[in-house]
């Protein structure tokens, strides 16, 4: 799941985030320049999921915040920015000749879009475009369902200057603000329809602003094909003649890559690795990535409505044997994870799970009897009630389900048994979304800008990304100062009261980050895992 968007401006300071961990390279594909590419290649590509299936091809609406749709919908979505490996950022001369912040008190950004850029109608794409979805999805107008983010809440007006030109002005100080160009435009009619962009796209896609559309919808076969875009105006064609998303089951995906149904694969376990490995012309690459797993608990329902009863938990697993078992057999080092905003290797970063709950059993055992638990023969009772708790997990998706075997067998350590529920994997995240778990553990994905966009996980309670439902009264005001914070190292300290904040009432256990491990085909360029540089579509394509 995505917490928010990243985006970019035409200049940037020292982006606060590098490489995680420091062994892994930040890009680890092949790159090479648009000259040397050869025309043409079909790419098939997979997802475990699509638009269709989650209910929305509308990019800003709430059901496609999810990882496999908006991989999908990727190439044919506008892109304000050019990320470079380092994370720094510059403007997309394809969408926008400038993004400026032309005053800070008030806090006015201007931007100028590249007149050349068109729908596929080959009407050109406005300022009336970017003004109408940004109000769309900030939620301006009760009822658009969208994803929360919290620099619209900090945007005071979007004032359109010229069909090809509009200014943002802020409420006051806004650190965060080039996350706001992460948002992929719409056309301004659908944007500024209701209806049309809660559920107009349900099972259609929307006009497309990238390099390729979306050329067929195969619905029951789960075959989505893109092709390049015939109206594409950008500085270059897009070289693949076309790219296929497949809707494939987690646990068949390795061998649908070593059949050659799929072109690349993103590898998360062991066996994954071996068989990929054995197909021939595979390259593997290795990177740092910004996903980091978890164990979320409902705490709005028993046992975990109780914070005594989720400390203890978290005391009890065993994080570092977990990360070990996941990450050493991809060839990428362990590491834990303490922090619920930053990344290992991100400035501001540091233990604070292991400095405030920390991995101690007895401590565990000491929490479970002030919370009036009792151990016995048959495990932890309390009024008449053993304590017991569901993980639940996507079927056949292996790397959550090892997770949550090594959080069952941490707890068994204390006497608290935990069994796993499987569900299908496309009602994965509906069942999360409606609450109907006790525990989960997937993964996050972070963003360029971590601190603003990570706060819609944790609160408010009813923030459709904290799916834990609790929060604490003190993380609205903290978050507010550190959005309004200009100074770096003033700003770092706030997220450090953050943190502590999350760690006193503990909605979840952060356990790992993710290492970037992807298989792709022999001759396949600018395409695979990378920390933080974006996929320039126009760019991928094959050297043979």
């Amino acid at each position: 799941m995505l917490t928010a968007c990243a985006g970019g401006t035409t200049s940037s300071p020292s982006p606060s985030s590098s490489a995680s961990p420091e062994s892994l390279p930040l890009v680890g594909y092949e790159e090479v320049s648009y000259g040397d590419l050869t025309d043409g290649g079909n790419l098939n590509l997979s997802v475990t999921s699509s638009p269709t299936d989650e209910g929305s091809w509308n990019p800003n609406h709430a059901l496609a915040a999810n990882v496999d749709v908006q991989k999908l919908l990727e190439p044919t979505l506008s892109s304000m920015w050019v990320i470079a490996e380092d994370g720094s950022w510059t403007a997309n001369p394809d969408y926008a000749t400038s993004i400026e912040l032309t005053s800070e008190e008030p806090q006015v950004v201007t931007v100028k879009l590249n007149e050349s850029a068109v729908w596929p109608d080959g009407s050109p794409i406005t300022a009336e475009d970017y003004a109408a979805t940004y109000a769309a999805a900030g939620g301006a107008e009760e009822g658009y369902e969208v994803v929360p983010s919290s620099v619209f809440d900090a945007i005071d007006s979007v004032d359109v200057v010229s069909d090809f030109e509009y200014t943002v002005s802020f409420t006051g100080a806004y650190a965060d603000w080039p996350s706001l160009f992460s948002t992929p435009v719409l056309p301004a009619d659908i944007a500024n329809d209701k209806e049309a962009f809660n559920s107009g796209f349900a099972s259609e896609a929307v006009p497309s602003a990238g390099p390729y559309v979306v050329d067929e919808i195969d619905n029951s076969a789960k075959i989505f094909k893109l092709v390049p875009n015939p109206n594409w105006w950008g500085a270059n064609a897009p070289k693949l003649d076309s790219i296929t998303f497949k809707v494939i089951a987690q646990e068949t995906l390795p061998q649908a890559y070593a059949n050659d149904e799929i072109d690349s694969i993103e590898i998360q376990t062991p066996d994954a690795l071996e068989t990929a490995s054995g197909k021939e012309g595979a390259v593997v690459g290795r990177s740092g990535g910004v996903t980091w797993s978890h164990l979320t608990f409902n705490a709005t329902a028993a046992p975990f409505d109780d914070v005594n009863v989720r400390k203890a938990v978290g005391m009890a697993i065993d994080r570092e044997l977990i990360a070990r078992v996941a990450n050493e057999p991809l060839g990428a080092p362990a590491t834990t994870l303490g922090d619920w905003i930053f990344m290992p290797g991100q400035a501001g970063y540091s233990d604070v799970f292991g400095e405030v709950i920390g991995s101690d059993t007895d401590a565990a055992e000491s929490l479970l009897e002030e919370a009036g638990w009792t151990k016995g023969d048959d495990g932890w009772t309390k009024d008449g009630e053993t304590l017991t708790f569901a993980i639940t997990v996507p079927a056949g998706t292996q790397s959550n389900i090892n997770r949550a075997l090594g959080v069952q067998d941490s707890l068994a350590r204390i006497g608290v048994e935990v069994t796993l529920n499987e569900v299908p994997s496309e009602n994965y995240f509906t069942n999360i979304d409606a609450g109907d778990f006790q525990a989960v553990t997937f993964g996050w994905q972070g963003t360029l800008f971590p601190i603003s966009s990570a706060e819609t996980i944790y609160t408010p309670a009813d923030s459709p990304q904290n799916y834990s439902g609790v929060t604490d009264d003190r993380l609205a005001g903290l978050w507010e100062q550190a959005n309004a914070e200009l100074d770096e190292d003033a700003r770092l300290g706030i997220a450090k009261e953050i943190n502590e904040v999350i760690a006193d009432f503990l909605p979840s256990v952060p356990i790992y980050p993710y290492p970037e491990v992807v298989a792709t085909d022999e001759g396949l360029a600018n395409y695979g895992t990378a920390t933080f540089k974006n996929t320039d579509w126009t760019l991928v394509g094959y050297t043979e």
